[in-house]
């Protein structure tokens, strides 16, 4: 079993978003997905009830509440998924504390701007002070198409060197189509049902399963070392 956690610090950059993006990606190809919503705003858990009352929840995801660190490890623990996604806050808590601890890796997405990295700097910081494991990957989210070029990127991008911050290559751009995943629409799959939107999603797959290629030869790497 695979437990890969999703945190961060400030809120809006789309966190629970990429959870539920990589859960239903996984899921279309075959992979029976958990994800355990541990963060107190239940944006996943809230996402499968709409996706479930319009009829487009994938069957290879379930979806679980835990709201504290001992309900968390009994989950895990009864878990038989193949990958468990753990949604949860990034306050500096002892949830987040075992969630870390438990995972494989965790994920901390963030927007390419000074203000939101040195929030993610302090996350870092903190898990590597107080942590003996601490396996932090940044991933840069809600890129538009014109932001590497901008200074404001490029100040992001010399804290995340300055800090030796480790971060995936690829990262999330900011679509339309993410938005109306959001919704209920279960799948990416399923908003390419309509024609004019084909093009947009396939874009949007590809820069998701980018990412759990990333997530894969990372963990691969870390068990063979």
């Amino acid at each position: 079993m695979t437990i890969i956690s999703f945190a961060n610090s400030k809120g809006g950059a789309g966190k629970s978003t990429l959870c539920l993006l990589i859960a239903s990606e996984l899921a279309h190809a075959g992979t029976n997905v958990l994800i355990i919503d541990a963060d107190e705003q239940q944006s996943c858990s809230q996402w499968a009830k709409r996706c479930r009352d319009a009829g487009t929840l994938l069957d290879a995801i379930s979806v679980s509440r835990a709201s504290t660190p001992e309900e968390l490890k009994a989950l895990l623990q009864e878990s038989t998924a193949e990958i468990v996604l753990v949604d949860v806050q990034g306050s500096m808590n002892k949830m987040l504390i075992a969630a870390i601890v438990a995972s494989d890796v965790t994920i901390v997405p963030s927007k390419a701007n000074v203000m939101e990295m040195n929030e993610t700097v302090k996350l870092f910081e903190w898990a590597q002070a107080n942590l003996k494991r601490a396996p932090l990957r940044l991933v840069l989210t809600r890129v538009d198409g014109i932001d590497v070029n901008t200074i404001a990127f490029k100040d992001a991008v010399h804290l995340i060197r300055k800090n030796n911050l480790p971060a995936f290559s690829t990262f999330i751009r900011s679509r339309k189509v993410y938005e109306q995943f959001s919704n209920n629409a279960g799948s990416l799959a399923t908003i390419a049902k309509d024609p004019s939107k084909a093009e947009q999603v396939e874009k949007a797959r590809a820069n998701i399963v980018n990412l759990i290629s990333d997530i894969s030869e990372l963990l691969k790497t870390e068990r063979e070392a």
